[in-house]
């Protein structure tokens, strides 16, 4: 069972205001679709093991978080390992990324492992499911826990980890 006190660690927002998550922000993640992603194998079961611990949790942003990753999981290309090269957000990249056409801000993207810089951007977070997958130079909506929309961009990937 978690707690409002987790539930707002989780989704970055306090507990009430995760509670009120409305019904009709699911609508959000369908407009969406389809959500143009290529992901490692490794990254894809990332997201698998993420949506089953949000799907546990039920409500509040954690239902909206687990539609994001089953459209995410549903309409994303696998990549073989030749083909993950240094122009696709894997899980731990450093990524270059701007919001809303703002100054690029470089952090690395991480699972529940410790992030190296700490300026790391978890991977339960909707930042870090929209950002994971991206090629540089795409450009897509990055939902947030109230349903709305904003654009995200991804500039540059300056450090990319290997193929495993």
């Amino acid at each position: 069972m978690r707690t409002s006190n987790d539930v707002a660690t989780f989704a970055g927002r306090s507990g009430n205001q995760a509670a009120t998550i409305d019904s009709r922000a699911f609508g959000s993640v369908e407009a969406m679709r389809p959500i143009q992603s290529f992901l490692s194998k490794r990254d894809f079961w990332h997201l698998q093991q993420l949506r089953r611990k949000c799907t546990a949790i039920e409500g509040g942003a954690f239902s909206l978080l687990s539609h994001l990753i089953r459209a995410k999981l549903q309409d994303a290309h696998i990549l073989n390992p030749a083909e993950e090269a240094g122009n696709v957000a894997t899980l731990g990249s450093r990524v270059t990324f701007s919001i809303r056409e703002t100054a690029p801000l470089s952090r690395t993207l991480f699972d529940d492992g410790f992030a190296h810089d700490q300026e790391g951007i978890p991977l339960k977070t909707f930042l870090g499911v929209t950002l994971l997958g991206m090629k540089v130079g795409q450009t897509v909506p990055l939902l947030n826990a109230s349903g709305t929309t904003e654009a995200l961009e991804l500039v540059a990937i300056p450090w990319q980890v290997e193929p495993k």
